[in-house]
């Protein structure tokens, strides 16, 4: 982390949110939520959808909201010509603090990845941002951010600073589609077992798999081994990690993900 920069008096944590609700925020946009300024207001307000899925990690992190809150945020958006099933829908007040973030970290009405906010991410931001856009992919041994909005050189600057601030190498790769008539190439972070397994172990203790999250959110953290011991370390150390869950449900969750991937294989 940069423990020998002194954060305190720039202008983001002069900003009058708690300490948890700038790191919940950060890591959101990161993911799944947005910061808009709507006319006539002149204050931003903060958004995120999530599916019916994942309730007990929407609820949460409501809870962990209210201080922007107002008793209409919460709310269900109906089916809609782009998905077909229902999501939560959270909208925050619109208060000066949000407007002073998205002063810091939006230009031109768009999210601009910049090292001198990037430098605000916590562990809770990072767990945040890894449980709205993180995934584990290539047989249940390597993971990936969704990272498809930004550009080749945020990437970069992304790529730069997980390793200097958290020594994890992440690498860049190209996703070329075929969007409106023409090619277009994508960008996401990829991490390879050794980085991914360094950036759980940072994020784990963060996350209060029990309660409002429960275990519907453990699966983002189920690698898969094979080999039996190389599967019982990594069980070892998520009971470490979460140390709120009961062993069994972790193994349960691990070999349903086994399943689910097998069968998988079987119709590809």
């Amino acid at each position: 982390m940069l423990e020998f920069v002194n954060l305190s008096k720039k202008k983001f944590s002069q900003i009058s949110l708690s300490d948890s609700c700038k790191a919940i925020l950060l890591g959101s946009l990161l993911g799944d939520g947005s910061l808009k300024i709507y006319k006539p207001y002149k204050n931003a307000r903060f958004w995120i959808r999530h599916s019916i899925s994942q309730k007990d990690y929407y609820n949460w992190k409501i809870k962990e909201l209210k201080e922007i809150s107002t008793k209409k945020s919460n709310q269900l958006q109906k089916p809609s010509g782009y998905s077909q099933k229902e999501k939560f829908l959270f909208q925050s007040a619109a208060k000066e603090q949000l407007t002073e973030i998205y002063n810091i970290i939006y230009r031109k009405n768009r999210l601009r990845i910049r090292r001198k906010w990037l430098n605000f991410l916590t562990p809770l931001s990072l767990a945040i941002w890894w449980l709205d856009d993180g995934s584990i992919i290539d047989n249940g041994r390597r993971g990936v951010f969704c990272t498809d909005g930004f550009s080749k050189k945020e990437h970069e600057v992304l790529k730069r600073y997980f390793y200097v601030v958290w020594k994890i190498e992440v690498h860049i790769g190209v996703l070329k589609r075929f969007y409106n008539g023409q090619h277009k190439n994508y960008f996401r972070l990829y991490l390879k077992n050794t980085s991914l397994k360094k950036l759980f172990r940072i994020i784990m203790p963060h996350i209060p798999i029990s309660g409002y999250l429960m275990s519907s959110m453990l699966y983002k953290f189920c690698l898969l081994y094979k080999n039996t011991e190389l599967q019982e370390r990594w069980i070892s150390e998520m009971v470490f990690g979460f140390p709120n869950c009961k062993e069994n449900v972790i193994r349960e969750t691990i070999q349903l993900r086994k399943t689910q991937l097998k069968n998988f294989q079987k119709m590809i």
